[in-house]
């Protein structure tokens, strides 16, 4: 068994205190199949920064990710525990591709 996209979303990452999280209903368990194991994030427009352990990003604190780049969330704790905050005065865009076992 494979991997298999079955989601995806675009969202806006603004500076909102505590960062943005991804849409549960977008990666949850559906249709008799299990949770996303795996996402691809595309950063659309503005810079980011992110967590993977569910604490809050600052614009100065956590993994830096530039417009254009592309990184992967593997399993579904890095899933829950991503947060992200934009870091400058722009909101960013970033588009999240969803995959789980099929």
């Amino acid at each position: 068994m494979g991997l298999r996209q079955f989601n995806q979303e675009e969202l806006t990452v603004d500076g909102t205190v505590g960062g943005k999280s991804l849409t549960a209903s977008k990666y949850a368990a559906s249709g008799g199949w299990g949770s996303a194991t795996k996402a691809i994030v595309q950063v659309l427009s503005a810079s980011i920064r992110f967590r993977l352990d569910g604490t809050a990003p600052t614009s100065s604190t956590g993994f830096a990710e530039s417009v254009g780049s592309s990184f992967e969330l593997n399993g579904e704790a890095e899933i829950l525990g991503f947060k992200a905050i934009r870091t400058s005065g722009s909101d960013a865009k970033i588009i999240v591709a969803y995959y789980r076992r099929m």
